[in-house]
């Protein structure tokens, strides 16, 4: 019997099962429950009209995370797990949200952290989604032209010659300002401001100097979402959202 109850554990010890740390359930969990009725409830056509969630059954849609936003060292709110703790994850880190709702306050809280540091125009806040220095696709080179990040991941060889992606020293900045290959911080821009009388050099006036949200920033939601996402989200969802920034 004893022989028996030793060989198992060898067995177990070998294939390493006991020897694995537990996955948590946040870990496990790569999707949100209701993350087609919140799709449905919350998304519509270009046009306004009613969608199918088949239709956006996209990695983040699917987490009712329509920024695909990330947790940083605190969890953000509205992702409780079966513990009843924020934290709900998928495997690389993106959090998995209870409704569209929290979302939407988390990216307006991620804008303001930006306008905060003075990000402050459509084409900063571009570029702090999609540097400059980075290639598309962040291989090393791409189209002749050289990643250029220093964050200790793909760069081209000792012998390339360049050109290199990185920011232009010229102003205003414009499209005619990227090389081929490269991020385009202005592509991005120029989505953001659409609805807006504003140009992508100028301060989006997203808040005002206590912080507070003004309704700009809904209409900068909104067109995240369709740059990241290729989704229309409804006015009152982001409204929702941007009136939980007081939680």
């Amino acid at each position: 019997m004893h022989r028996a109850i030793s060989v198992l554990i060898g067995i177990f010890l070998h294939s390493g099962a006991l020897l694995a740390p537990p996955v948590s359930f946040a870990q496990q969990r790569t999707q949100s429950e209701n993350w087609c009725t919140e799709a449905e409830k919350n998304l519509t056509t270009k046009d306004g009209k009613p969608i199918s969630c088949n239709e956006v059954a996209r990695r983040c849609i699917q987490m009712n995370n329509y920024w695909c936003q990330k947790h940083g060292s605190s969890p953000w709110r509205g992702t409780t797990d079966k513990n009843g703790r924020d934290g709900n994850r998928d495997i690389d880190g993106h959090a998995v949200f209870e409704s569209v709702d929290w979302s939407a306050r988390a990216i307006a809280i991620d804008l303001r952290a930006k306008y905060r540091r003075g990000l402050v125009s459509a084409v900063q806040i571009g570029a702090a989604y999609s540097p400059w220095c980075d290639t598309l696709g962040s291989k090393a080179i791409v189209n002749g032209s050289g990643r250029n990040c220093k964050d200790g991941r793909a760069t081209p060889p000792p012998s390339f010659s360049g050109p290199f992606c990185k920011q232009p020293k010229s102003m205003p900045l414009s499209k005619a300002n990227c090389l081929p290959g490269c991020n385009c911080p202005p592509n991005i821009a120029e989505v953001l401001v659409r609805g807006l009388q504003t140009d992508i050099n100028e301060d989006l006036k997203l808040f005002d100097l206590k912080g507070s949200p003004l309704p700009n920033l809904a209409v900068v939601i909104r067109n995240l979402a369709i740059q990241e996402q290729g989704v229309y989200i409804k006015q009152e969802t982001i409204a929702a959202g941007i009136a939980l920034l007081q939680q």
